[in-house]
């Protein structure tokens, strides 16, 4: 059995930046993921052909300027000159399976008139429905915005609360105001996961969690078996649940009340040559069968172009191949390179801060326990970051 001073269950951005903080500090950390590589939503899974490599994102997409904690870990590991700027290529809509844009769909008359609401409402309180259809309108709302914002976890947002959706955070002046990086995100993921003194082990599917003498012991689907004096947790909620019912009860109870979704996406690698469509950072659909397509558009290639489509779940692979060749307009036997990914998505609701204050409060007097994820302060890459690091401050009180 191998004894580590921490095990992280879960090799997501999550996971990975406490383990970050841990090995920082001194910590022996051993980190466990399900599938056989680390990142998560860091997924940017790579083609390569004739001696040319393109890679494209399946999960997350960009980063900005105001993601602080995530650029000081880049910093620490020393990537920072990866970092790489986006082309500006618009945000589109498709309608009829003609790509418009967003302004052309909007009623301006209704705009201008709801627009000053903007500096007078408060987030506080309203979902986002109720909070942006009352700056652009319902009308534009209902027929435009929402699908932006739907795209964004891949699920209907109407009731997310408003102030987890986008957040303003202070910007750093010396990066750029939009990026990814060289080898897109995963690009990160994997510095993170070369660091000294942190062992990763993939293809580790945790079954089981005891408590024994004061130590977890963690076992693997696969017979790993793990012993650490801090446990830290990094899957979705459903899955902590599940694992955290034999040693805290009334966390895995309250762990369990949350909703969460999948978001199936599909990437697609075609030759430059045989895409008529224009440059395009993404292509929203209203009421499709995918949320949206992610162009790699923003990172240009002499070679290749990459989309990876969102889709709803419960799709067979039939019917998301005959969309992606209708929307592209290319032949299956065109497309050169496929990847496909499900990510688990939460799926927040009214009242959200009033769960989180009360699963902190059961985190108070369990200081041998962390959990972390994408379902506590927003889904943003910056929130995931934001709460490894007050759960690692918290263990290193």
């Amino acid at each position: 059995m191998m004894q580590n001073d921490v095990v992280v269950v879960g090799g997501g951005i999550s996971g990975l930046t406490l383990a970050f903080y841990c090995v920082q500090a001194g910590m022996k950390t051993s980190l466990l993921e399900k599938g056989d590589s680390i990142g998560g939503s860091f997924a940017s899974p790579e083609y390569s052909a004739n001696g040319k490599k393109f890679w494209l994102e399946l999960g997350a997409h960009t980063c900005y300027s105001s993601y602080q904690n995530l650029l000081d870990i880049v910093e620490a590991c020393g990537v920072t000159d990866t970092i790489i700027p986006r082309a500006k290529v618009p945000f589109t809509l498709l309608v009829n399976d003609q790509i418009k844009s967003i302004v052309s769909q909007l009623n301006i008359v209704e705009l201008l008139l709801n627009g000053s609401n903007i500096f007078k409402l408060k987030k506080d309180g309203e979902s986002v429905k109720s909070y942006y259809s009352k700056i652009v309108g319902e009308k534009n709302y209902n027929n435009v915005i929402s699908h932006f914002f739907n795209a964004v976890p891949s699920q209907k947002t109407d009731d997310f609360p408003a102030d987890m959706m986008f957040k303003s955070r202070e910007k750093r002046k010396d990066v750029l105001k939009n990026y990814t990086f060289k080898h897109g995100l995963q690009g990160v993921a994997k510095a993170i996961a070369a660091k000294r003194n942190l062992n990763v082990f993939t293809n580790q599917d945790v079954n089981s969690i005891t408590m024994e003498n004061g130590q977890y012991i963690i076992k693997s689907a696969h017979g790993g078996e793990y012993s650490a004096k801090t446990l830290v947790m990094a899957t979705p909620s459903a899955v902590s649940s599940k694992l955290l019912q034999g040693t805290y009860a009334d966390i895995a109870r309250h762990l369990g009340q949350l909703k969460a979704a999948t978001v199936d996406s599909v990437g697609v690698i075609v030759r430059k040559e045989h895409v008529s469509i224009k440059p395009v950072a993404a292509i929203i659909s209203p009421n499709d069968i995918f949320f949206s397509i992610v162009s790699r558009d923003t990172v240009p290639d002499d070679n290749y172009r990459g989309f990876s489509f969102h889709f709803k779940p419960g799709l067979d692979d039939k019917t998301k191949r005959a969309r992606i060749t209708e929307v592209l307009g290319v032949s299956f036997a065109k497309i050169e390179h496929t990847e496909s990914r499900v990510n688990t998505v939460p799926s927040l609701r009214m009242g959200h801060h009033e769960w989180h204050e009360k699963i902190n409060a059961l985190l108070k007097g369990q200081k041998s326990l962390l959990l972390t994820g994408n379902y506590f302060g927003g889904m943003a890459i910056e929130d995931c970051v934001s709460r490894s690091k007050s759960e690692f401050e918290r263990l290193s009180k």
